[in-house]
């Protein structure tokens, strides 16, 4: 577990109600990574939320002839791992430490307990999913545009 104060430190976190962060305090701990590392992997189930706490994360996404492609690189305070409240909880990109940092993941069938029981938590956090879909889908476009 973590405090629910380091929490709020996370933009996706700051106007979240005090119960949902206590809730979900309890269900998060703290990771290290090593640049280089593979923190998850394309394809797989996804068993954690995760926010970036310090370090970079590279996205990656694998295309059909096996080379992957970078798409965005995350900083402090970014959702990662966002799949893991979305049917059928598959990543759909890899996420690989650009810089040694720590994460904090959440235990995925804890939070998705946390928004059926609590419809209005649940309305938060796919808000906050949902704002990161944007902003992966715009940085996936600033790349696409980049390769003409």
């Amino acid at each position: 577990m973590i405090s629910p104060e380091r929490l709020r430190r996370y933009p996706h976190c700051a106007g979240a109600p005090d119960e949902l962060l206590k809730a979900v305090a309890m269900l998060a701990h703290e990771r290290h990574f090593k640049a280089g590392e593979r923190l998850f992997e394309e394809g797989a189930t996804a068993t954690n939320l995760m926010f970036l706490d310090a370090g970079e994360v590279d996205i990656v996404y694998r295309l059909g002839d096996d080379r992957e492609v970078t798409v965005d690189t995350l900083v402090e305070g970014d959702l990662m791992a966002w799949s893991a409240l979305l049917e059928p909880y598959r990543l759909s990109a890899t996420g690989i430490g650009r810089k040694d940092g720590t994460v904090i993941e959440l235990e995925a069938d804890g939070v998705r307990r946390i928004c059926r029981e609590n419809p209005a938590h649940g309305f938060h956090m796919m808000t906050q999913v949902a704002m990161t879909l944007r902003d992966r889908l715009n940085a996936t476009r600033v790349q696409l545009a980049a390769l003409n």
